[in-house]
């Protein structure tokens, strides 16, 4: 039985974004699988999927929730799902320091905090055979000063993508730098 890997973020202390739902109308879960709910009113909850006849009313819907008190969300009514059984949530511990802030995820696979009025980034690349990689960039000129266990081989293959997403942000960062206050990133996509 495989596991269902869901991305936890958060920006600052008291929010959290979970990543990895799926649109009940992209998808339903199995039958009896117990999930995680957003609800379309933006309220959370929590049930297990029941294809059954009554659930289904003959046929009419795909399904609905059933709760442990005995009540059921309706198909219609549900947003997402997290199946919750089977799901890993990777929790990245930098973001629980107050002190940095999310500022930039770059494939996926890196992700950059800032501290204000620090002259370094710090990243955590996910990638490869080796597990988490922490390295440090220069605010001021997008060196990669070092990183945790002085595994250069695999930065190595990230400069061309760090260089490029530097470039296109030096800007902003080094505003943010002036500032004493880094800002989250807009959306990077590599332009070639």
């Amino acid at each position: 039985m495989g596991t269902n890997e869901v991305f936890a973020i958060s920006n600052k202390p008291g929010e959290v974004t979970l990543k990895g739902f799926n649109y009940i109308k992209d998808r339903l879960p199995n039958n009896f699988e117990v999930c995680l709910i957003v609800e379309k009113d933006g309220h959370l909850s929590a049930g297990c999927w029941d294809t059954g006849l009554w659930s289904t009313d003959h046929g009419k819907i795909p399904g609905s929730f059933r709760q442990s008190r005995g009540e059921v969300l309706e198909f219609d009514s549900v947003l997402a799902w997290l199946p919750i059984e089977k799901t890993e949530i990777d929790i990245k511990e930098l973001w629980w320091n107050p002190e940095y802030r999310l500022i930039s995820i770059i494939y996926d696979s890196i992700m950059v905090f800032a501290k204000d009025t620090d002259n370094y980034l710090t990243m955590e690349y996910y990638g490869g055979n080796e597990g988490k990689i922490i390295f440090y960039m220069d605010v001021q000129t997008g060196n990669i000063l070092e990183n945790d266990k002085n595994r250069k081989e695999e930065i190595y293959y990230l400069q061309s993508t760090l260089r490029a997403w530097y470039s296109d942000m030096r800007e902003k960062l080094l505003e943010g730098y002036q500032n004493g206050k880094f800002t989250i990133l807009p959306e990077w996509d590599e332009q070639g």
